[in-house]
């Protein structure tokens, strides 16, 4: 099993990518809303008011989307991200990462 990660920055892409999701398999994913270090620091950290520039452009705000899945799905995962964000010329509009998963408590089959 494996923990998908994913950061999606450009949350206009959050349905395709789900809907993708649906289509590979995969029956439970959990959304959160987040945001990156660079929107705090450029904006809430007054020492760092300067690198406001440094950051224009970045989203307010991103998805973070985490998904326990068969490690034979992670392929098809990755493809879908890289199809759902192809027409983007951002390229980190979604960033995906895994993690091994040893057990999982609470899951009902």
């Amino acid at each position: 099993m494996k923990l998908i990660i994913i950061f999606l920055n450009r949350i206009e892409l959050l349905e395709d990518l789900l809907t993708a999701f649906l289509e590979i398999g995969v029956s439970g994913a959990t959304v959160l809303d987040s945001v990156g270090m660079g929107r705090i620091i450029s904006h809430n950290i007054p020492i760092f008011a300067g690198l406001q520039d440094a950051f224009a452009g970045s989203s307010p705000g991103n998805k973070t989307i985490l998904a326990i899945v068969e490690e034979e799905m992670v392929k098809q995962i990755a493809e879908a991200l890289e199809d759902v964000c192809s027409e983007i010329d951002d390229p980190g509009a979604g960033i995906m990462a895994t993690v091994p998963v040893d057990k999982i408590f609470g899951l009902r089959h």
